[in-house]
């Protein structure tokens, strides 16, 4: 018997590859997250801060894995709407820079 093997196996790889994609397209769409996009980002980059922009109620940040549950509680029991979602300027700012995005 072997040691098992220790490092990134080709589902690492492609989750990788996903997420990288993903983040791209973001900033392709200047912050923008639409709702595939944020269920996306709460199951690779779930602590990812966020900004919903509400219809009355001040901007709130909050972390992707929890966007859908937030909006669902301020458009239910609160009686507002979500006007977008937004990645924070200084996350948009870093991911841009990473991804040599200009």
């Amino acid at each position: 018997m072997g040691k098992p093997k220790k490092g990134v196996d080709s589902v690492d790889i492609l989750a990788y590859c996903i997420g990288m994609k993903l983040l791209k397209e973001i900033v392709l769409q200047w912050g923008n997250v639409n709702a595939e996009q944020c269920q996306e980002l709460a199951s690779y980059f779930p602590d990812t801060p966020l900004i919903i922009k509400w219809g009355y109620l001040p901007r709130e940040e909050v972390k992707a894995s929890e966007v859908a549950q937030r909006i669902a509680l301020g458009e239910g029991a609160q009686g507002d709407y979500c006007r977008e979602v937004f990645i924070k300027s200084d996350s948009f700012r870093k991911l841009k820079e990473v991804l040599g995005v200009a």
